[in-house]
């Protein structure tokens, strides 16, 4: 059964977030959370394609989940840390954090949507919150536990340009440079050979059949911060 849990503190700093007072640090410090990282070039941004909790060496090939780079918390991280240890992890290559002139506010509850700021610095990108079924139940008995997990994505950029991806990570099929606009076509019956005509390149790993099912769960970061990302300037093809 579920237990009522109540934290006026963590619902303050998030209903009071507005222009200068999203304060991501202390929303996230001691709650469970993810991260990652947004690299976008050309209108292209690096995804990963996955199965969706099956190691990638053991599924099928006809279905694969488009993510982004990240993942969860290890104990002692911060925001920061988490994402840039995913990055290095699935990506093989180290990146830097950007900052983020707006941070973007999403509850995947009510789909509330806000633009903020925030002085944590680098700031993130978006910072979402997913309500937790068990706030006292923990992932893992190290983890925290809290009424939301927050996802946090970032800018990022390669601190060198890499020659080769060498993803260390066995759930990941490949990683995929999509179009931002390419996000919106992934629906029921969507193939890959749908995301290659519309511009999408195997950056690493694969190869992708043709025919390969393609899917992204409702609650993807993707979904909402794609969109974002396509109107920032220079950043469409």
């Amino acid at each position: 059964m579920t237990r009522e849990y109540t934290d006026s503190a963590e619902a303050r700093l998030w209903r009071e977030a507005d222009a200068s007072a999203a304060a991501v640090r202390r929303l996230t410090a001691g709650r469970p959370f993810c991260a990652g990282v947004f690299l976008v070039r050309d209108g292209k941004v690096l995804v990963t394609l996955n199965a969706n909790g099956i190691d990638a060496a053991d599924a099928s090939g006809a279905d694969w989940f488009v993510g982004g780079v990240g993942g969860g918390m290890e104990p002692g991280e911060d925001v920061w840390g988490c994402a840039l240890r995913e990055a290095g992890e699935e990506l093989g290559v180290p990146v830097r954090l950007l900052p983020s002139d707006l941070t973007y506010l999403h509850d995947l509850e009510s789909d509330e949507l806000r633009e903020s700021r925030t002085d944590d610095a680098p700031a993130p990108f978006i910072v979402q919150r997913y309500k937790n079924d068990y706030p006292f139940a923990p992932y893992r008995p190290d983890l925290p536990a809290g009424p939301f997990t927050y996802f946090c994505m970032f800018l990022a950029e390669f601190a060198e340009e890499p020659v080769a991806f060498e993803p260390d990570d066995p759930d990941i099929a490949a990683l995929v440079w999509l179009p931002l606009d390419a996000l919106a076509l992934i629906t029921e019956g969507t193939v890959f050979a749908d995301l290659t005509a519309a511009g999408a390149a195997v950056a690493a790993g694969g190869p992708i059949a043709a025919k390969a099912r393609i899917h992204i769960m409702g609650t993807e970061t993707l979904r909402v911060a794609g969109p974002l990302l396509a109107t920032r300037t220079g950043w469409r093809a």
